[in-house]
């Protein structure tokens, strides 16, 4: 097994749910209104460091992590500027 963190910064969270059905992930936990900073910047929810994160939690078969990691990867380029999503394994 393998857990996989899944950090999205954007207004479409969907998105990850929505790969996550196509990719038959049996169970996932999101977070909302996470707040932090890293290499995109800071993202505290307030005027002065605006934005918040979604956090998606899975524990995913080895085998079948390469594909959904694949296509987190895909759904990452695909974002409008201003967007992030970060997938670690």
């Amino acid at each position: 097994m393998k857990l996989l963190l899944i950090v999205y910064s954007g207004p479409s969270p969907h998105r990850i749910t929505s790969t996550f059905e196509t990719h038959h992930v049996d169970g996932w936990t999101e977070m909302d209104h996470a707040h932090g900073a890293g290499s995109s910047g800071r993202r505290e929810g307030t005027r002065a460091w605006p934005g918040e994160s979604s956090l998606f939690f899975t524990a995913i078969d080895d085998t079948r992590s390469h594909e959904l990691i694949a296509a987190l990867k895909t759904e990452q380029e695909r974002l409008a500027e201003g967007e992030r999503l970060h997938v670690l394994t």
